[in-house]
Order: C-alpha cells, then sequence, then structure tokens
C-alpha cells in the first residue's frame, strides 16, 4: 500500500476533472483516473509516469460504480479522497425531455454519484479517515432554461451528500461544489435556445458571462480550486460551497 495518498477522481478525462486530477498530480497525490477517452487517460498517465491509474469506465452503465470501486481499490489497495466530477447533459425544455435523457443524467450526475459515494464512503470509514468532494451546479437551487433534468440530478446529490457527511462523520468527510456557468465542451453543447442555424454557441456564452457578476465565465481551474480547499479543510463537512462568479445573486 502506498504511503501517498491517493485520490480517486471522475470524469478525469477532460474539464474540471482532468484539472482536478493534474492539479492533484502536481500536489503530490497519486490518482485513479476515471473516465471515458482511453486516450485521454493515456496521455495523463504519460505525462506523470508511475503516479496515475487510468480507469477507463462509463459511468452511464448499470454496475459502472461498484465496478469502478472494485478496480480502483485493485489498482492501489486504499483511496483516501474521492471527487466526483463526471458529468452529463442534454438540455431539452419542460413538456419535451424523454424518459431516456432524465434517466441518463440522473444515472451519471446522480445515481452512480451515490453508489460510489456509498462504497468509498465505507471503505474512508473503515481506515479511518477519507474526503469526498462532489461536483454540483448553481442550478440546483437556482433555475435555466432547457436545464430541468440535469438541475434535478444535482438537486439530489446535494441532498445525498449531507445525508452521506452525517452518517460518515467523524472520520469522513463530504462535501460538494455549486460551480457557475464553466467553459468546458458541456457548456459549449448545443442548446434548444441557439439562435437558427447558429454553427457556434459563443453568442450565447457571452451572453452568460455577462450574467455573472465578476464578468467571466468560470473555469475549470476556478473550481479545482475550491475542490482543493474542501479536500484539505479539517473542520467542513456536509457543506455546498457555491464557486459561481456571483451568478446566483441575481
Amino acid at each position: 500500500m502506498t504511503t501517498q495518498p491517493v485520490a480517486l477522481v471522475t470524469g478525469a478525462s477532460r474539464g474540471i476533472g482532468r484539472c482536478v486530477a493534474e492539479t492533484l498530480l502536481q500536489q503530490g497525490r497519486r490518482v485513479i483516473a476515471c473516465g471515458r477517452d482511453a486516450a485521454a487517460l493515456e496521455s495523463l498517465r504519460l505525462q506523470h509516469p508511475g503516479k496515475v491509474w487510468p480507469l477507463v469506465c462509463d459511468l452511464g452503465a448499470t454496475g459502472a460504480a461498484e465496478t469502478c470501486f472494485a478496480q480502483a481499490l485493485s489498482f492501489a489497495g486504499q483511496i483516501d479522497e474521492l471527487v466526483y466530477a463526471a458529468g452529463v447533459v442534454a438540455y431539452q425544455n419542460v413538456g419535451q425531455i424523454d424518459e431516456a435523457a432524465l434517466r441518463a443524467q440522473h444515472e451519471v450526475n446522480f445515481i452512480s454519484a451515490f453508489l460510489l459515494g456509498q462504497s468509498v464512503g465505507a471503505h474512508m470509514r473503515a481506515k479511518g479517515q477519507g474526503a469526498m468532494v462532489f461536483v454540483g451546479s448553481t442550478l440546483a437551487v437556482v433555475p435555466a432554461p432547457a436545464t430541468a433534468a440535469y438541475a434535478s440530478s444535482k438537486a439530489a446529490l446535494f441532498a445525498a451528500m449531507r445525508a452521506f457527511a452525517l452518517e460518515l462523520a467523524p472520520h469522513v468527510r463530504v462535501n460538494a461544489l455549486a460551480p457557475g456557468v464553466v467553459q468546458t465542451d458541456m457548456v459549449s453543447a448545443p442548446r434548444p435556445d441557439d439562435p437558427p442555424n447558429s454553427q457556434t454557441p459563443q453568442a450565447r456564452l457571452d451572453a452568460l458571462a455577462r450574467l455573472h457578476p465578476l464578468g467571466r465565465l468560470g473555469s475549470p481551474q476556478d473550481v479545482t480550486m475550491a475542490a482543493l480547499y474542501l479536500l484539505n479543510a479539517p473542520w467542513v463537512t456536509g457543506s455546498v460551497l457555491t464557486v459561481d462568479g456571483g451568478l446566483s445573486l441575481s
């Protein structure tokens, strides 16, 4: 068993998860990098030889959370930190949300997060320490068009996080992040309210940036810094830390 802390990071192929994984590696952790893109995970391993275990896993599949946990333990023998950054979104207006899209978003954003957190939490409690951070969204509390399915999955995630924090105390700390609009592939995906024949969502992204009092969209690094705070704050548990450039003030 390694004496270096081991972090399991989901969604590590790109975006926030990738940034979290890279930053934790720079700070001396070893990282089990879970994601769907094998090539992206392999590139991370090559950049940090001997410090990364790539774990290719689709957390939208039935049983994926249990498989992810078992493989992670087989790689490292321990999990000291969990950052659940995997997430999917399908932009659909109310009245047009189909069941498959609803279930797919809840499967990745909530159900797999719940099941993986449950397994990791039991492991951490047995060894006497650990910290978990779940990446949610301000959409869980501040609605926006075409995001009802996604928002409901993140609201469920926050409720589960608080219950986990209560039951896993005092040895395991469990917290969550509520980012605003962060510049990632997910945010750049087409939406029902994009202009007709639009080839780029840039106009929408510019409009979203103006909604943030700090004047810009967030970056993966902005969210990563908040995740690091929660991983290292010894007297913080059961909290949702808002990281949104002031978006929820309006």
